[in-house]
């Protein structure tokens, strides 16, 4: 499951609506201690905004973060 959430992050940065690496951005987040969402928002960063501010890198930072409460509850 994990592995299949990422590839589809990572594929949906080229071929799919951004909203789609979002939500498997908070999938990850809500159901593994997932490094690859920070990956994914550098990735998504690097391809749509090279000059700009990370916003998804700082999305993504802000969801791990935010969701580890959540996480820690339902694993436990």
């Amino acid at each position: 499951m994990r592995i299949a959430l990422a590839v589809i992050g990572f594929a949906s940065i080229i071929f799919l609506p951004f909203w789609i690496a979002l939500v498997c951005m908070i999938a990850l987040s809500v159901r593994y201690r997932a490094w690859e969402v920070i990956v994914l928002g550098l990735c998504m960063d690097l391809i749509w905004h090279p000059h700009g501010l990370p916003y998804f890198m700082i999305a993504s930072i802000i969801i791990v973060w935010a969701l580890e409460p959540v996480r820690v509850r339902l694993l436990s």
